[in-house]
């Protein structure tokens, strides 16, 4: 999905949570007075706080949305990462503002109790709310949006912490003492651990937690099942934004050519993003051998001019070495394979010995291994 897409599918599902709850934010408020409830009233605080982190997440989304530049190659997606770890901060401290609240109303309780009316301001929140979290998660789940997901969740949340309210209201008016006030530092706590939960999976990205490792592990599988493929390794991953990042070593047949390997790396890539859409960006590296040996090989086996410099000594004296058009290094766990590539005018009984002299000095370097000769028109 494009980012332009993405936004505004953002765009329209937060402008849409935000009516609800503003709405849905007076009406508590004002009847939480009115019907002298302090849990309505709290929730409708709660709501209220809903507002703002809209508007919070319609910015975060629009800023993350923008494309990659000089200064941000990988994008803007950690804003919302950002945005993400504000609306934790915020519901945190709207759960302990209520919870002290509640508190204090224990500690000194009103003679007064709740107006009945005041359930079915309760019962409205439940409605709208999980039916503004049913709406808020299928987007995020169109997007692969975290912070969507964080919102929905947030809807569900306070779905549960009106239902909480109704208890408690319903308990004070059959006469149990406490309970909407109770209910009220219920609600609060239910606030403060959505925040925390918010913060906790948006420090995660901040840090570059991996992603959730059922789905690596099918990532592995998928790379896997490229038959050219021998085997995956440093297969490393991050989040941003609710999107996926990869990165990973695949080994191949030493014997391919540059090109086909990059091929495949890119097959690979495209195969990914396409079959786990949440995966955005797939960097692909191509190992000709086990990086296990890795080391041992770059301390055993020289570079190309140095191979160069000591061909050219071996090869003195011989003709036919001018002649080389081409020469090909491939390096195996212990030895270098070389490839010569020669004129197909060469291919007669005239240079076979000079050949062979090209073969034999090659081959007597205690580096190089087999010494293969081509011909080309």
């Amino acid at each position: 999905m494009e980012a332009d897409e993405r936004y505004r599918i953002t765009q329209r599902v937060t402008l849409t949570g935000a009516a609800v709850n503003c709405g849905l934010a007076s009406l508590q408020i004002a009847f939480g007075l009115l019907g002298k409830s302090q849990a309505l009233l709290a929730d409708g605080f709660h709501t209220l706080s809903d507002l703002s982190t809209d508007f919070i997440v319609l910015y975060a989304s629009r800023r993350s949305s923008r494309a990659a530049d000089k200064d941000h190659p990988y994008g803007h997606g950690r804003i919302e990462t950002m945005a993400s770890m504000v609306l934790g901060a915020i519901l945190g401290m709207v759960g302990v503002g209520i919870g002290i609240r509640g508190v204090e109303s224990v500690m000194s309780p009103s003679t007064s109790n709740p107006e009945v009316i005041t359930i079915f301001f309760a019962g409205l929140a439940i409605v709208a709310k999980e039916g503004l979290y049913h709406y808020t998660r299928r987007a995020a789940a169109a997007t692969h949006s975290s912070m969507l997901e964080a919102n929905a969740w947030h809807h569900r949340s306070d779905a549960l912490s009106s239902i909480v309210v109704v208890i408690g209201i319903s308990a004070q008016l059959l006469g149990i003492p406490y309970m909407d006030a109770a209910a009220a530092i219920i609600v609060a706590c239910m606030i403060a651990w959505m925040g925390l939960r918010l913060s906790r999976k948006a420090l995660n990205e901040l840090i570059d937690t991996s992603l959730d490792r059922e789905l690596i592990g099918e990532v592995r599988a998928a790379m896997q099942d490229n038959s050219s493929v021998i085997g995956v390794h440093n297969l490393r991953s991050r989040s941003m934004g609710g999107l996926g990042y990869l990165d990973a070593h695949i080994e191949v047949d030493s014997n391919l050519t540059v090109s086909e390997a990059h091929y495949i790396a890119h097959r690979i890539e495209h195969q990914v993003k396409q079959r786990f859409p949440k995966i955005i960006d797939v960097q692909i590296h191509i190992d000709p051998l086990d990086d296990k040996i890795r080391d041992s090989v770059l301390a055993r086996l020289p570079e190309r001019q140095t191979i160069e410099q000591d061909l050219v000594q071996a090869w003195e004296g011989i003709a036919e070495s001018e002649q080389i058009l081409q020469t090909k290094l491939h390096y195996l766990d212990t030895l270098i394979e070389i490839d010569l590539v020669l004129p197909a005018s060469m291919c007669t009984p005239r240079h076979e010995a000079g050949i062979g002299r090209l073969k034999r000095g090659a081959s007597d370097l205690d580096y190089v291994g087999t010494v293969n000769i081509y011909f080309v028109n």
